[in-house]
């Protein structure tokens, strides 16, 4: 797993609430294969993968296909599935609402799409902020190791969702880099957060279950000048 421990755990719940079994599935930036693994151990067998770095892939049964997800690439996918994940990748992409409205074309009408990115508005990342002006898993280091280029809070991303054509299931947040000793030494801050600032305020990673639906006509910021002479 190249996430935070937790995540797919709580992605595999998200998708086994929600999506039926016999759904054909894609997953994106796929890493090692190790999300497939975990479909597979729920009963999810029409399995595909992109992943550009070929030679790391695990997964045995799945030839991933490599496809760069900065460029437009729905047209060198089927169009046909029912279920596209994308875990852990749209934070490191240079156009996260072109990455998703290639996503939505991958997807048959109904079709969901299963999310996750760093969530900064996690309680240490609201101090960081406070302290630093920096956003927690956006920092120089973060660029410099990983690319973490496009943080997304939670109100961008609803936006986002209803301007290209996606509505909410589900979601949720999870997830955590603290091991069990700094999370039972910080589980009286964690909780007293999330009391006072809700489930925003906790777990490292926000996961979303969307759906394919039409684009919204009158979604917020569709008056703006920008939106009228670029179509974005």
């Amino acid at each position: 797993m190249r996430c935070a421990p937790g995540t797919h755990e709580a992605a595999g719940e998200l998708i086994t609430r929600h999506v039926p079994r016999d759904v054909k599935v894609c997953d994106l930036a796929s890493g090692t294969g190790a999300f497939l693994a975990r479909l597979r151990d729920l009963d999810y067998r029409n399995l595909n993968a992109v992943e550009l770095n070929v030679e790391g892939f695990k997964f045995e049964g799945v030839t991933p296909q490599s496809v760069d997800l900065n460029a437009p690439f729905a047209g060198q996918l089927p169009n046909d599935f029912g279920l596209v994940t994308a875990i852990e990748i749209v934070e490191h992409l240079d156009c996260p609402r072109q990455f998703l409205r290639n996503i939505r074309a991958m997807l048959v009408e109904g079709g969901q799409l299963l999310l996750t990115t760093p969530n900064v508005a996690h309680w240490l990342g609201r101090a960081r902020f406070l302290i630093s002006g920096e956003l927690r898993q956006f920092q120089r280091r973060d660029y410099d190791h990983q690319r973490h280029i496009s943080p997304l809070t939670d109100v961008q991303l609803r936006l986002i969702f209803e301007e290209i054509g996606f509505d909410i299931v589900d979601w949720t947040t999870a997830g955590t880099f603290f091991g069990p000793l700094k999370r039972a030494a910080f589980a009286p801050v964690t909780l007293a957060a999330r009391l006072a600032l809700g489930a925003l305020a906790d777990g490292d990673v926000l996961i979303y279950l969307v759906q394919k639906t039409a684009r919204a006509s009158d979604s917020a910021g569709r008056d703006s000048y920008y939106f009228k002479k670029t179509g974005a």
